[in-house]
């Protein structure tokens, strides 16, 4: 099989196609294959938000999420998603959403929905002066979570170490035009790369396991047209290092934000490349 076959199976408008189970419980699809895969954080986010949308009144879309990732998953298993209802007011709505396999928590998040209003639009930041991504060569993401993903990354002035930070991404097979959905893809792209490649000593934390993820959803767009994802290091210590982003669409607009906190022990990082000398 093919990476673009392999991709091709795993498609994020799959994903996001939720089984109710009860009132306000959902069930995510696993992925197929056998044995155990590590569960995408981007994944499960983004199901979760897909499960609390499920339970708004009609007209109220996601503008913003927070989430914990508490556990590892296991993508070959499916997820149960639990939705509380915290509030439903006259504009907004408010859930909580657990994401457990067995016994075991997973994520945890807090998100938040609103009715469309017109208001000023302002935004304090410009898009990155960069190629299109029809001017560019595809660029292979990491394949266990990439799904049917396309990327392109421009070329970039600042170093970044294993994952760029400033990357066009697409979802190849088209969402559904539900707002809602498309908020999900967003939120499924947010967190496929870190700010923190830029970061001093980088190459010395190794893998950088997510502690949470929040994302504002600024405007409608479209995670199945090419969206440039732009991420930069905020602060590191403490074994922890902090992440923004700012994601635009092709005319410029910021369609969203993120921030996240992932780990950054340079300590543990230096002695398990030792461990494997």
């Amino acid at each position: 099989m093919t990476i673009e076959e392999e991709c091709d199976r795993r498609a994020v408008a799959e994903l996001l196609r939720l089984t109710p189970v009860a009132a306000d419980r959902f069930l995510a699809p696993a992925l197929g294959g056998a044995g155990r895969r590590p569960l995408y954080g981007g994944q499960v986010a983004a199901q979760a938000l897909r499960a609390a949308s499920l339970t708004v009144p009609d007209g109220r879309v996601a503008h913003s999420m927070h989430g914990y990732f508490l556990q590892p998953g296991d993508a070959s298993r499916p997820v149960a998603l639990r939705v509380e209802r915290d509030r439903d007011g006259g504009s907004y709505s408010a859930r909580r959403v657990t994401a457990t396999q067995g016994d075991a928590a997973l994520f945890s998040m807090a998100c938040s929905f609103a009715r469309a209003k017109n208001g000023a639009g302002f935004q304090a930041t410009t898009m990155p002066a960069v190629p299109m991504p029809a001017r560019l060569t595809p660029y292979r993401l990491d394949v266990a979570r990439a799904f049917d993903v396309e990327a392109r990354v421009p070329s970039d002035d600042q170093p970044w170490y294993r994952w760029p930070a400033r990357l066009w991404l697409r979802i190849r097979e088209p969402l559904d035009d539900d707002p809602n959905v498309q908020a999900c893809g967003v939120v499924f792209l947010s967190d496929l790369c870190t700010g923190l490649s830029r970061a001093p000593r980088v190459e010395q934390a190794g893998l950088l396991p997510s502690l949470d993820h929040a994302v504002w959803l600024h405007r409608g767009g479209r995670a199945d047209d090419w969206l440039l994802v732009d991420l930069a290091p905020l602060a590191t210590g403490g074994g922890r290092g902090v992440y923004t982003g700012r994601i635009y669409d092709q005319s410029g607009t910021l369609v969203a934000s993120v921030a996240q906190e992932s780990l950054f022990d340079t300590e543990r990082g230096r002695a398990k490349a030792l461990r494997r000398q």
